[in-house]
């Protein structure tokens, strides 16, 4: 979701610059994927996950987190109060306090529907929302401020009492997109007495639409319960911005923070006078207190704070702590309901301290008979030394994706159309994987060798462990060498694992020089138990190394040099002189005698950590390799 860098100054008055304020977000909260400047503004493009979509998917909750990473004032913007007329009350009816938790409405009378002012047509562009009118863009702009859906009925157009109710067999529905749905019993309504207004936190009807003649409003903030959403959306092929935030779930005390917020704002946009409020909610939420050991605190996080410091950062994320007794006591404000229990408020005192402040341990200081050998169940060691054993001979693992767009199985109500299918066998993805590796690689004789683990489904619902391994090279003279080299895996495969896997499919890649061997796993796994020894894990020599996220520059150069020259002395002078942006090579690719000389060919590759090299930086660095060589009496051609 965008947000707008203005929307948050709102909240956060003293907000960072917005490069400083991506870079909190970012090691305290979320990832930002982006940072844009638009029409006087700046959008950060940041990826909610689910555990805080039910209070970061608004300007509110995000300006929440940046005033606590931060430490800043977070400013209580005060809703104006509306003056409430007497008119006809508002008859609302909960059928299921289960399935709507609570419901907020209010009469409106006298209205103006019309363009919406420029203030509040920019800031829903801002967002990426296009402007409507001013009384649907004003229940929009509470949405993306607070996080409450909202919906605006045309009071004119419903009949008698409003209730929240499982939709009937054979009801049908025009959305407001003028799309007709059948409904059924699980389907939660709005309704009045002649049927369904909207589809409960997801669509509104076209019968009661707010259009240019609308002039009597019934304004509409509920709360309903975030299974039957997510179970509607999937049944109906249908999500949109007020069904995403319900079906994460929501605090229910959030409804009428926003009705009185729309309230506010709708009646310096649109005018009109208003009605009494009416609150239908069964079941109030109560306080939610966690008991916290710091103890514990300290203990999880491998750090020494004190209490008082715990207690100060847990009001900066506006939760109400004290110390009691040598333990913190912590009162959660409702919007969090994600907070639970007290490693939930370790996880946030971690976050905001700062993990990056945490000094890495790679193995605790135990007792060295804490690292005894331990038995593991054996199939999961057997299938990791599967993986050590390819990974050790030059093997990379893949990852595939368990829904394809062909298989015995089909899914009901398909993500996308090209996934509607669980896969039947491993090797198609592989051989796709393959194809795309072989035409990124340098040489003819550098080979592509994958394999992946993974699950594939049958008819009958079954499900098969798999391994495929697969292998090929870009010459189709080495289309042997790839099939030699798998059955040499294979053997070797067999004899550490002490089992006899059979191939059940070989792929032949036609065009490319290489193979795909299948095995079925479920049944082969060695049945005795694996012991692994931990010790062997204290002083591991494994090295990383970074990978550039800048473009790579190739280039050759072959020379002449004598028939008795040894290659080796060749590649040694070209890797001395090539500089440090030569990132691999040089590597010999072509050779070939006349004349009592020798033709060698090698490729270097250039790359820089910084930036992105020009041909002119490669060229100077190949002019130094070209003077090198001949200052040696080669002749570079």
């Amino acid at each position: 979701m965008q947000y707008s860098y203005n929307w948050l100054k709102k909240y956060v008055p003293d907000l960072p610059p917005a490069g400083k304020l991506e870079e909190g977000i970012i090691f305290h909260a979320f990832e930002v994927e982006g940072l844009e400047k638009k029409n006087g503004d700046q959008l950060l493009e940041i990826k909610v996950l689910p555990d805080r979509a039910h209070d970061c998917l608004c300007h509110l909750g995000v300006a929440r987190e940046v005033a606590a990473i931060f430490d800043l004032l977070l400013v209580k913007t005060e809703t104006k109060e509306v003056t409430t007329l007497a008119m006809e009350p508002l008859d609302i009816k909960i059928v299921d306090p289960k399935l709507c938790r609570r419901y907020v409405g209010r009469r409106v009378i006298g209205v103006k529907v019309e363009p919406s002012p420029e203030w509040l047509r920019l800031s829903l562009e801002a967002v990426g929302q296009r402007s409507i009118n001013n009384i649907v863009d004003t229940t929009n702009y509470v949405l993306f401020d607070l996080g409450q859906p909202l919906h605006a009925f045309d009071a004119d157009k419903v009949v008698g009492a409003i209730s929240a109710r499982a939709a009937k067999i054979g009801e049908k529905i025009t959305t407001l997109d003028n799309r007709e749905i059948i409904l059924n019993e699980s389907i939660l309504v709005i309704a009045d007495e002649q049927g369904p207004l909207a589809i409960a936190g997801i669509k509104g009807g076209n019968r009661a639409e707010v259009d240019a003649n609308t002039k009597n409003l019934i304004l509409e903030s509920a709360n309903f319960n975030p299974v039957v959403i997510r179970r509607t959306c999937a049944k109906i092929n249908l999500r949109t911005d007020a069904s995403k935030r319900y079906e994460n779930e929501l605090s229910s005390e959030t409804a009428l923070e926003a009705m009185k917020s729309l309230s506010s704002i709708l009646i310096e946009v649109a005018g009109g006078e208003y009605g009494e409020i009416v609150d239908v909610y069964p079941t109030p939420l109560g306080v939610r207190g966690i008991l916290v050991d710091p103890a514990k605190v300290n203990n999880k996080l491998g750090l020494n704070l004190a209490t008082a410091e715990m207690v100060t950062i847990l009001k900066r994320l506006a939760i109400e702590a004290s110390e009691v007794g040598g333990k913190i006591t912590a009162i959660v404000p409702h919007w969090r309901i994600d907070l639970t229990e007290d490693v939930n408020l370790i996880e946030e005192i971690g976050r905001i301290y700062g993990y990056e402040k945490i000094t890495p341990i790679i193995f605790p200081d135990l007792p060295a008979d804490a690292y005894r050998a331990k038995k593991y169940e054996q199939r999961f060691m057997a299938l990791n030394k599967i993986r050590e054993l390819l990974v050790g001979d030059g093997f990379s693992e893949v990852i595939g994706y368990a829904l394809t767009n062909k298989g015995e199985v089909e899914l009901a109500n398909p993500l996308a159309s090209d996934k509607g299918f669980l896969r039947t066998n491993l090797s198609d993805w592989s051989q796709d994987r393959i194809v795309f590796n072989l035409s990124h690689v340098l040489f003819d004789d550098e080979p592509v060798k994958i394999f992946e683990i993974g699950r594939v489904f049958k008819a009958d619902l079954s499900e098969k462990t798999m391994l495929a391994i697969g292998l090929s090279y870009r010459k189709k003279q080495k289309k042997i060498d790839a099939k030699n080299k798998l059955e040499e895996i294979v053997t070797v495969l067999n004899q550490k694992l002490e089992v006899d896997l059979k191939i059940v499919d070989s792929l032949d890649l036609g065009d490319g020089a290489g193979y795909i061997f299948t095995f079925e796993l479920d049944d082969s796994l060695i049945s005795k138990e694996v012991t692994v020894n931990l010790s062997d894990f204290l002083s591991p020599a494994f090295t990383y190394k970074k990978i550039s996220a800048y473009p790579r520059i190739i280039r050759d150069i072959a020379v002449w040099v004598p028939e008795e020259t040894d290659i080796e002395l060749v590649g040694g002078e070209i890797k001395t002189s090539a500089g440090s942006l030569c990132v691999e090579g040089p590597i010999l690719f072509d050779e070939f005698a006349k004349e009592g000389r020798k033709s060698l060919a090698f490729r270097l590759v250039f790359q820089s950590f910084d930036k992105t090299l020009s041909d002119d930086e490669v060229n100077k660095e190949m002019e130094t390799v070209t003077a090198k060589l001949q200052t040696n009496g080669w002749e570079v051609r």
